[in-house]
């Protein structure tokens, strides 16, 4: 699931609408409008969305990317 998506179905299970997050939570209707559609959010912002979610960031992030570990001090290439 998007991002975007995944948000306004937290604001949606959460009972609020762009009204209270914006009187309630202080962001603004366009930001929050634009996050839903799917547009980039910034970490500041995706922290903020958890805190005011009362969820995990992990919750919000889950399966939207792979990112591989890697070794510390591992070789990732020889020339």
């Amino acid at each position: 699931m998007e991002l975007g998506k995944r948000v306004k179905q937290l604001r949606k299970e959460s009972g609020l609408t762009f009204r209270a997050l914006v009187k309630q939570h202080d962001y603004h209707l366009t930001q929050i409008q634009r996050i839903e559609s799917g547009e980039g959010i910034s970490v500041p912002t995706l922290l903020r969305l958890a805190e005011t979610f009362q969820v995990p960031i992990e919750k919000l992030v889950a399966g939207l990317g792979m990112v591989e570990a890697v070794e510390q001090g591992s070789e990732t290439s020889k020339k």
